[in-house]
């Protein structure tokens, strides 16, 4: 709610302070600026009284928006919806303050659709998704009837839209609720703006309650009768200590041993916050502060100086937004403004030390968005209790190695539901990982131990390279464990190879993006954990549930912390020694560890009847093509 304030000097050597009134006070006031005299001709002297009467016009400006948040209750009351710009003059607020308070409610958005073509979905949670949350297009062309839409539809993830319009001023999406539980997915992505968005008045009037209880209970700013017109006397506030974040910086900077590279750098990210947010008081920024700077920032172009390089007149950084919008250019990536945060976040721990002029650091561990402050389910994977891993083998499939199958050979079952939950148990593999695998990468050591070797090499170096590891420390070796060597593992990989297959699921369908491991994890945290066992889909327990089992069983053998981590895939210790010169133990050293892991669950592995395997992968490769046939055939 600030003005902007700026100095100029009079004949008489007098400055005067100019404010700029907000756009939205403006009837109000009766003026677009206010001119107030600081009555001294020394700069510095100046400069303090300007901060003064800044300060005193907030408060005003404060009364202000309050008056016009209790004056817009007869346009929100009611039900029906109002579009986003609407609500936003009728509350006083900005639309990305608005849609800021819309997100942290976690309301629903909706706009209007017209003559869309796509396909509606019945009930759009009878599709099938990917371990991403992502829909498999295949099931929802299968499913989907072809349709011309226009009427009001919702939005289907209003959180994700929001962030995507704060960002870059857009968002592109594909998929809408309608009425119940069907769905409308687009041929062509809408692109969506603030101004497109509608809002039901109850939301709106519940957020301009809010706003206007936590204005009211302030205790500085109380709502007066209406002011119809303010008369721009200075009211001279006592004196105070208050600094600027430049004034902050300044002194953090004489007070710092910094290389000149460093002095450099630190002065131009915090001139980056300075530009951007008007050289706040260090006591005023909040975690909205930063919010709100975090996303400027993220939408400045990725080379600051090369972009105003081609320029004479030098443009400010809210006008390097525009430029960047207009002309398409690349942004600051989030590793970036991290940093830029970071930077922040040093001079504010200087602000806060004791003596210092703010109480705590709102940039301290600062994440993106206010929903970014609290850890998601799917981020606090939960490994499975004893009982639940029971339950989860004790199933048909896993006793009799063998899959239910109809009269005309068609089945549900296929082999990566026997072998992925048993290899991911007993050798800690991530879903894509073991996915992905090839026949090759089923290896044998010369004394005979068996073993999964997990790498980026692929046998035809003719296909485009499909396999993805998370990072150069899970490429590794990890023997197989006695029980799925009994359950008939390498016996199985052979009739593979003799049926002329490459790959040891060649059932799985490779996502352009997310890998092999899509379907597999869509099968077993959907339709096998949420549909058959009904159990809660709270994001906790999920295939990678079974990575924490391995983990807690291999760290309960006390071995080295270099042997959990080369098991594991992950670095191998912290030292330059332990990186670089020491290396990984072999498969005949690893073996025995293996072989010491044990899971009561696992006791009743049947074998794997490979007859009825290899009758499901050709079910399911004609299914496959089928699909292809069927898709093909609607583009023509």
């Amino acid at each position: 709610m600030t003005g902007v304030s700026c100095l100029y000097r009079r004949p008489s050597g007098i400055y005067v302070a100019r404010l700029a009134v907000p756009i939205r006070l403006r009837p109000f006031v009766g003026r677009g600026e206010i001119h107030v005299s600081t009555h001294v001709r020394e700069l510095g002297a100046a400069k303090l009284a300007a901060h003064q009467i800044l300060a005193h016009w907030r408060q005003r400006f404060m009364a202000l928006d309050i008056e016009r948040l209790a004056s817009s209750q007869p346009l929100l009351q009611g039900d029906g919806m109002i579009s986003l710009p609407l609500a936003a003059s009728a509350t006083g607020l900005s639309e990305a303050s608005l849609l800021n308070e819309i997100r942290t409610s976690r309301a629903s958005l909706a706009m209007q659709a017209a003559n869309w073509r796509g396909l509606r979905v019945a009930d759009w949670g009878d599709i099938e998704t990917d371990f991403d949350g992502s829909f498999v297009l295949n099931d929802v062309e299968a499913r989907g009837d072809p349709q011309l839409l226009s009427e009001v539809v919702r939005l289907f993830d209003s959180a994700t839209t929001i962030n995507a319009i704060l960002t870059s001023g857009v968002s592109s999406e594909s998929w809408f609720l309608l009425q119940g539980s069907s769905a409308f997915r687009t041929n062509e992505p809408i692109e969506i703006s603030s101004s497109a968005l509608l809002v039901g008045k109850q939301i709106i009037e519940t957020i301009r309650s809010a706003i206007l209880t936590s204005a009211l209970q302030s205790g500085s700013h109380r709502a007066t009768a209406p002011i119809k017109a303010i008369s721009p006397e200075l009211i001279t506030p006592p004196p105070s200590n208050r600094k600027r974040i430049s004034e902050v910086f300044a002194i953090y900077e004489k007070r710092s041993s910094w290389a000149e590279q460093q002095s450099r750098r630190m002065r131009t990210e915090v001139g980056y916050f300075v530009d951007l947010m008007s050289d706040p008081f260090v006591d005023e920024i909040d975690l909205s502060t930063i919010d709100e700077y975090a996303t400027l920032l993220a939408r400045l172009p990725t080379d600051i100086y090369q972009t105003r390089r081609r320029f004479l007149e030098n443009p400010s950084l809210r006008r390097l937004i525009e430029i960047a919008q207009s002309d398409g250019l690349a942004l600051k990536t989030d590793a970036t403004v991290k940093r830029h945060i970071g930077t922040l976040g040093e001079v504010l721990n200087f602000a806060v030390e004791p003596g210092g002029w703010l109480k705590f650091n709102p940039a301290r561990r600062y994440k993106r968005g206010k929903e970014a402050h609290k850890s998601r389910p799917q981020d606090s994977r939960n490994e499975f209790s004893p009982d639940e891993l029971e339950c989860i083998f004790s199933q048909s499939w896993f006793q009799s190695g063998l899959g239910e199958f109809r009269e005309n050979g068609v089945t549900n079952f296929r082999p990566y539901h026997f072998w992925i939950p048993l290899l991911a148990l007993t050798s800690g593999g991530r879903v894509n990982e073991l996915s992905q695998l090839y026949l090759d990468d089923l290896r044998c050591s010369a004394s005979g131990s068996w073993f999964l070797d997990f790498n980026l090499t692929q046998p035809d170096k003719l296909d485009e390279p499909d396999k993805k590891l998370k990072n150069i420390n899970s490429t590794r070796i990890v023997p197989l464990h006695d029980v799925v060597l009994k359950a008939g593992l390498i016996e199985y990989a052979q009739c593979l190879r003799d049926m002329g297959h490459t790959r040891l699921f060649p059932e799985l369908k490779r996502d352009r993006l997310k890998g092999y491991g899509k379907p597999a994890s869509t099968w077993f945290n959907e339709k096998f954990l949420g549909k058959q066992l009904r159990w809660n889909r709270d994001g906790t327990r999920v295939m990678h549930s079974f990575r924490h089992n391995f983990t807690t069983a291999v760290e309960r053998l006390d071995l080295p912390e270099r042997v959990m981590a080369q098991l594991l895939g992950h670095q191998r210790g912290e030292t330059e020694g332990a990186n670089r010169y020491a290396k990984d133990r072999n498969v005949d050293l690893l073996k025995p560890v293996l072989d010491r892991l044990t899971w009561p669950c696992l006791d009743h592995t049947g074998h794997f009847d490979v007859s009825a395997g290899l009758k499901a992968i050709a079910y399911a490769l004609r299914r496959k093509e089928a699909i292809a046939r069927s898709k093909a055939n609607r583009k023509v």
